[in-house]
């Protein structure tokens, strides 16, 4: 007797499941930047964890604009005592959504959604940027303020999406009433000659007519002309320009989001250059303009990293990152998905986006899954996102290879109670990608 030939996995889930590819991220680590939408954070579901996505604008985005905040904190903290990895919690999609989303109406929708009237809406404008530290190059605090710059000039979630500094060169337009590059680079020139405090120097010149080109790719191809080496002396320059661009646009506040402060605070990185570095958080951020006048920072921590640099931070003087009621007005902390709802929605978003059809069995359906599978995937992870997401990515590789018409709950406890205990040795050690000076904005 014959049996049915076996199906290979990949052509399984595109004929039978009518999925594009396997949904889910093979790690779950967000790659911010990259074109795979599985890894870049672009699937983020404001729903999963709307109140400290809540919390995080009211904290940061309102104590950016109102209360002065300088420094605020998003932690994450594990999922109890004996989880030494606080790693896998969001920390980096939330904040790339928080500073997309102020960047396109310069943070209308989240003053209102906080309370605030149109009036007061309007009164303080703000934009926001991103950032991140890695290990490969982007190691001290200069690289990372020009990879912000670069965030400005290139980041977009699709081909006719604007960048910031499209957006800001509109709106400086608006307000001057001219269009010509020349005569908007003097506008923001003006800037610079009116502050009257300590600065770090006179502004880039070529960049500022470069951000005033109608032409998005002119400022953009200008920044990826610059050397690695001035990157990393002169980081700091280049986001002064843009601040200053920025403010003739009409920007009263800039949040800039910093991602990865944990491979700043790596072992592998010498205890005087971490001082050095943390020391350069409050001599620019602090001390010099246009930063002191309109950049607040909020920076990711778990704590681990928090061990590592917690002596540098006191000393440089910089707000403490201390979880604590008293600190409680900058500090964001980042829970475990809180129930069986939120792991739905969170695997919800990425089946729908790999959905053939939008039509497909609807759009809050989670076949192949069944409701069961999911219940059962839920109560074997260690409820980080980025455990469901990569259980989640293992269980579609191992049912489409069986050709399962359902992975119901008795498939996820066959191959998942297989596997054995959750530990890090799963994934491996993360292991960077090629060394490059900044995350490619452009591709997301």
């Amino acid at each position: 007797m014959n049996s049915t030939p076996r199906t290979a996995g990949p052509v399984w889930l595109k004929k039978q499941w009518k999925l594009v590819n396997n949904p889910f991220p093979t790690t779950g680590i967000a790659r911010l930047g990259g074109s795979d939408r599985r890894e870049n954070g672009l699937l983020y579901e404001p729903a999963v964890n709307a109140e400290k996505l809540q919390e995080a604008t009211e904290k940061f985005v309102l104590g950016a604009a109102f209360s002065g905040l300088r420094f605020g904190y998003l932690w994450s903290t594990g999922t109890g005592p004996g989880d030494s990895d606080a790693r896998g919690f969001g920390k980096s999609v939330l904040m790339q959504h928080l500073v997309w989303s102020l960047n396109q109406d310069y943070g209308r929708a989240s003053y209102l959604a906080c309370g605030l009237d149109e009036d007061d809406a309007a009164e303080a404008p703000i934009c926001g940027l991103l950032t991140s530290f890695d290990t490969a190059q982007i190691r001290s605090l200069n690289a990372a303020l020009f990879t912000s710059v670069e965030y400005a000039t290139d980041f977009r979630i699709a081909d006719d999406d604007h960048t910031l500094s499209q957006r800001l060169r509109i709106a400086l337009v608006e307000k001057t009433g001219v269009k010509d590059p020349q005569t908007l680079a003097k506008v923001v020139a003006e800037q610079h000659r009116s502050l009257r405090g300590r600065t770090l120097g006179p502004p880039d010149d070529k960049l500022i007519l470069a951000l005033c080109d109608a032409d998005p790719a002119v400022a953009a191809d200008y920044l990826d002309k610059v050397k690695p080496a001035s990157r990393t002396r002169n980081g700091a320059v280049y986001l002064a320009t843009f601040l200053l661009f920025a403010a003739a646009a009409g920007m009263k506040h800039v949040l800039l989001c910093c991602d990865q402060l944990e491979d700043l605070a790596s072992t592998t990185t010498a205890k005087a250059k971490r001082d050095l570095e943390t020391e350069r958080f409050r001599d620019i951020i602090l001390e010099t303009l246009p930063m002191a006048d309109m950049l607040s920072i909020v920076v990711t921590m778990h704590p681990r990293a928090a061990l590592t640099i917690g002596t540098a931070w006191e000393l440089a003087d910089l707000p403490t990152f201390e979880v604590s009621e008293a600190n409680k007005h900058r500090i964001v902390v980042l829970p475990p998905l809180r129930d069986l709802g939120a792991a739905t929605k969170l695997l919800t978003k990425y089946l729908d986006d790999a959905r053939k059809s939008a039509t497909d069995h609807g759009p809050e359906s989670v076949y192949p899954f069944t409701p069961g599978a999911i219940e059962a995937l839920f109560t074997r992870s260690s409820r980080k996102p980025r455990d469901v997401l990569r259980k989640a990515h293992g269980l579609i590789e191992a049912a489409s290879g069986d050709n399962l018409d359902l992975i119901n709950e008795e498939a996820v406890g066959r191959y998942l109670d297989a596997l054995g205990p959750d530990t890090e040795s799963d994934i491996g050690p993360f292991v960077a990608a090629p060394a490059t000076t900044s995350p490619d904005w452009s591709e997301g």
